[in-house]
């Protein structure tokens, strides 16, 4: 798939999980034209981690597309700004004029985040994913969810629960007899069928628990007619990462991402 293509359209998947996942509260807009090129961002003045995973002041972009201009590069910076944000990022994905962009956030003060990867991940082939384990993988419903929340504590994502009996998403856990020990989601979105909110007990960690889930969201994925798989992790995590590669998965790009901090 062209990468121009898919970065389009994650950064559409990137809207709309923000509508099903995110907090009401949180403020996302999209931009189009003159002077933001097509940027699409969301703010959250109440909360403002230090790490770019964690902190939804941010601005998504792919490229320079056409309409970024230094005036919107600088109206972003105020618009944030103006309401107490005092860091925020930009996840630049590919597009066109991709030196432009870079010169851009560069010349306002933006500095690249030096410390892991974020590589976007796809699947474009058919052949079953082989899983090797001893747990049991079984879709879940919102009452199973609020069951076995407790008992799997910090392991389950605030999203997991959240988006649970929503329409387009697909919840799963690998089960040690009756102790849930893992979870993972597969989301569809327009012809895409996207892998999220892998995590595993830490003491049930190297049992193959997210190899099996990979393999039954590719299976139904597939009866389901996506015709692109695609997740993404950090270069840090090493395990998720190599765990998708086992799969199929191959990197498509890797999003980079800048900070802007106000100045003290």
């Amino acid at each position: 798939m062209d990468q121009l293509d898919l970065a389009r359209r994650m950064k559409r998947l990137t809207a709309w999980l923000d509508t099903q996942l995110q907090p009401d509260g949180l403020a996302g807009r999209r931009f189009q034209g003159l002077p933001f090129g097509d940027a699409y961002l969301t703010i959250d003045p109440e909360h403002q981690a230090p790490n770019a995973s964690g902190n939804l002041n941010r601005v998504h972009l792919c490229g320079a597309e056409p309409g970024m201009s230094a005036d919107g590069v600088q109206h972003l910076i105020e618009f944030f700004a103006e309401r107490g944000v005092q860091r925020f990022f930009v996840w630049l994905s590919p597009g066109p004029d991709m030196d432009e962009a870079r010169s851009l956030l560069g010349a306002f003060g933006f500095l690249r985040n030096p410390w892991t990867g974020y590589p976007t991940l796809i699947r474009e082939g058919r052949e079953p994913v082989q899983a090797e384990t001893d747990l049991d993988v079984r879709e879940v419903g919102p009452t199973e969810i609020a069951v076995y929340r407790e008992q799997l504590g910090p392991t389950l994502w605030p999203t997991y629960a959240a988006s649970a009996g929503k329409d387009g998403f697909f919840h799963y856990m690998a089960f040690d007899g009756h102790r849930p020990v893992a979870i993972g989601v597969l989301c569809l979105f327009e012809d895409i069928g996207y892998f999220a909110m892998a995590a595993t007990v830490e003491s049930d960690r190297r049992r193959g628990a997210q190899q099996a889930l990979i393999a039954r969201r590719v299976a139904q994925a597939e009866r389901l007619g996506c015709q692109v798989l695609v997740s993404e992790t950090l270069h840090m995590l090493e395990h998720s990462y190599r765990n998708l590669q086992r799969a199929g998965f191959v990197e498509a790009y890797d999003k980079e991402v800048y900070e802007w901090r106000a100045r003290s």
